[in-house]
């Protein structure tokens, strides 16, 4: 009986040292992990294996801005990407003269952050921020520095940007897992062959979600948070009315998307 006593205590205290270094093993097998940063592209800096928050702006060129809504402007988009999440991916997409069908991101590039908390083996702090610098922070400062300039565009696509871009800068099928959204910059005044306010009554506006020009320009915002900022337009205040934001409202939400705020700048 003693020796099996013993033998059954041996059992047990074999166990329990499997198990202490299995642990061990996992424990370890998880800071290697978490330590070793996904394989990245050395275009974008983002993951190649798509697994980032997907971050837009959609900036309307169509007029130009005073400088009150220009420092504002800045502000925004500023503030934007001081809080993008480390491999938060930005695009920025112009709404201009530029057909629909032919717009294209101008800046497409992740957030590398500074190599903070990873190991030097995988992330070098000062080329991540050097790429960071040359790919999106210069190529951006140039573009704002043009907010000023004066545009001339006949017409304001927003509807078919928003289209656009929803199916170039996202997938079709959405990962619940990561954050999509977008932050429209514009005044909002859709002036366009599918829709146009300085055409249409607001009893025209409320029925256009049921029409077929509707249908041409929708696309599936499920998933996608969306900002406004509505820049105000001298003249054209009454294209700008809380009737008209409302349409805006209820026009993303039959798209299915999630209107999280609508501001309006300064200026």
């Amino acid at each position: 009986m003693r020796r099996r006593a013993k033998r059954e205590k041996k059992d047990k205290l074999g166990y329990i040292i499997i198990g202490v270094v299995v642990a061990i093993l996992l424990s370890i097998t998880v800071f290697i992990a978490s330590n070793q940063r996904a394989d990245i592209d050395k275009e974008s800096m983002c993951r190649v294996d798509g697994q980032f928050d997907r971050q837009v702006i959609i900036l309307d060129m169509t007029d130009n801005y005073n400088s009150i809504q220009v420092t504002q402007i800045k502000h925004i988009i500023m503030n934007i990407i001081a809080n993008l999440k480390i491999d938060e991916q930005i695009q920025l997409f112009f709404i201009d003269s530029t057909l629909p069908a032919e717009m294209q991101s101008q800046v497409t590039l992740c957030n590398p952050g500074d190599g903070a908390g990873k190991s030097e083996l995988y992330s070098n702090p000062k080329l991540l921020k050097k790429r960071w610098e040359k790919k999106f922070h210069n190529p951006l400062m140039k573009e704002m520095a043009s907010l000023s300039d004066e545009y001339t565009c006949t017409t304001s696509p927003i509807i078919e940007t928003i289209q656009v871009v929803n199916n170039i800068a996202f997938p079709y099928v959405k990962d619940p897992s990561i954050h999509y959204k977008i932050t429209i910059i514009s005044d909002m005044i859709q002036n366009s062959s599918a829709l146009s306010f300085f055409k249409s009554s607001n009893g025209k506006l409320e029925s256009f979600v049921d029409s077929k020009e509707f249908f041409k320009v929708r696309t599936d915002l499920e998933g996608v948070d969306v900002d406004i900022v509505v820049v105000r337009r001298d003249k054209l205040e009454r294209f700008q009315s809380r009737d008209h934001i409302d349409f805006w409202i209820n026009l993303l939400e039959n798209m299915n998307a999630n209107v999280e705020s609508v501001k309006m700048t300064d200026g």
